[in-house]
């Protein structure tokens, strides 16, 4: 059904934009049982938006627009004002080298698994960066200083999980490791990437805080789940509970768009206990992996798709997040041709 020639969701057969935008920025249909992904998060492809095919569209914004139109139209107690558009470049630093200051157990673990795949490339890059004859192609961190230098906003988010599966950064206490947080925090906003298991486990996000408090002497208030794993309203009522301000794991995996309906950031209402609490969640557009790895574009094809969700941000409003990581910028390999897209990103809307 429609609501001012937009189409909007219906409720007992009547288009309410109002309903429909509580709906979608709360993530009510998270609260409700939902089939699972391996890594037990909720899909883009399940999701309401993507039946409606809203999910490209900052629809929330989009009918909040016409809600307030209407009643300008009506009443003409304001006028309705241009939104205005900003970008963030976030980074993920999940691996903060490939081959450096790994320990023994790691080292012979990654010399198996190229032996075993015929990696022969990845096990001469790993010889050349050992004897110090090439750059360890994670160490992307002074590309990162330059994008904040040259004025754009940037956020990271450091690993710092113990060794396990899906945790597979070096140590949080290695000497090396903590002075490079240090210098990146000097510059850029460098917040906590809980670990895998963290989203459902208070003691793992506050110990993996602490450390990261440890190193850069400072309280930690901005993080990012590891694997973008979220549970309503149980993740982000325990980040409320440790003091956490800002959240940014608000979007799909498994595809771009809008996980909230829009680019703003909104403040998590907790539906089971009716509260509206003091953490802001920040949604992100567009993960450099779903680009790549799971809708399998190519750099040319995904500069198209981020050129739309551009436009869109532009045209309602709000804050264009997008998550890259220290490996995926480094143009190598199976992010060879990419970082263009980065820069394509940054050209929409960053004059320099």
């Amino acid at each position: 059904m429609s609501f001012e020639n937009y189409d909007c969701l219906a409720f007992e057969n009547i288009p309410d934009p109002i309903a429909s935008i509580f709906f979608v920025v709360t993530r009510f249909e998270e609260y409700l049982p939902y089939p699972a992904d391996e890594h037990d998060r909720f899909s883009a492809v399940h999701s309401a938006l993507k039946k409606f095919d809203f999910l490209h569209l900052p629809i929330s914004d989009i009918w909040a627009e016409q809600v307030l139109l209407k009643v300008q139209k009506t009443f003409k107690v304001f006028t309705f004002t241009h939104p205005k558009s900003t970008l963030t470049l976030s980074f993920d630093i999940d691996n903060t080298f490939a081959f450096k200051h790994k320990n023994v157990v790691q080292l012979l673990g990654g010399r198996v698994k190229d032996f075993l795949k015929g990696n022969n490339l990845n096990q001469e890059l790993r010889s050349n960066v050992l004897n110090g004859n090439t750059p360890d192609p994670n160490d992307t961190y002074n590309q990162i200083l330059d994008y904040a230098r040259r004025g754009i906003s940037v956020k990271i988010f450091w690993h710092l999980g113990d060794f396990k599966k899906h945790d597979r950064n070096i140590s949080w206490t290695n000497a090396v490791h903590q002075r490079l947080i240090q210098k990146m925090n000097e510059t850029v906003s460098v917040g906590i990437h809980p670990s895998y298991a963290s989203y459902m486990n208070e003691v793992i996000v506050k110990q993996e805080r602490g450390r990261l408090e440890h190193i850069i002497k400072r309280p930690v208030f901005h993080s990012r789940q590891h694997f973008l794993k979220v549970r309503f309203p149980e993740t982000f009522q325990l980040l409320h509970n440790m003091t956490i301000k800002h959240d940014y794991s608000l979007g799909f995996a498994d595809d771009v768009g809008f996980r909230l309906g829009t680019a703003r950031a909104v403040p998590f209402y907790n539906l089971m206990t009716d509260e509206v609490t003091d953490l802001m969640l920040h949604p992100f557009v567009y993960m450099d992996g779903t680009l790549n790895q799971y809708l399998k574009l190519t750099p040319e094809q995904a500069q198209k798709i981020v050129g739309k969700l551009a436009e869109q941000v532009k045209k309602h409003g709000g804050n264009f997040m997008c998550i890259w990581h220290n490996d995926t910028i480094n143009d190598l390999g199976l992010w060879q041709g990419w970082k263009a897209v980065l820069e394509y990103t940054i050209a929409q809307f960053h004059q320099e």
